[in-house]
């Protein structure tokens, strides 16, 4: 089965994520989409985020990829953690894709709907291996 590259952002505001409810499926994920053909996984991340929030982002670290399977297809989706650029207030830029934007408090995740990748990501900040 072919791999679909993802790449995305965490973006993080104290102990606080930044995420978008997908009317597709109703999960709450971090901004991000597919890698276009020439494009790195930070230029992806990057441009997704513009689309998605219409922000500018600086990439702070890579926290690596995890791969998983969803409606029959496989992807690996690879995150990074980034900071929206000053001055810059994220929103729904692709109200036709997302019904809502949230600030997600990390430890109340399970009281939201969310992306196995959020789930991964708000353990991992829980438990202090995040950023490991």
């Amino acid at each position: 089965m072919e791999r679909i590259i993802l790449s995305g952002c965490v973006i993080l505001d104290g102990e606080r994520l930044l995420l978008l409810q997908k009317k597709e499926h109703g999960l709450y994920q971090f901004p991000g989409g597919k890698v276009e053909g020439g494009e790195s996984l930070e230029q992806a991340a990057v441009r997704e985020v513009k689309e998605e929030i219409g922000c500018d982002v600086a990439l702070i670290k890579d926290l690596g990829y995890h791969d998983f399977e969803d409606f029959g297809k496989a992807y690996r989706s690879h995150k990074f953690l980034a900071k929206i650029k000053e001055g810059q207030k994220p929103r729904i830029a692709e109200p036709d894709k997302f019904s809502n934007m949230i600030w997600m408090p990390i430890r109340d995740y399970k009281q939201y709907k969310v992306a196995p990748n959020v789930k991964m990501v708000c353990e991992n900040f829980i438990s202090n291996t995040l950023f490991s």
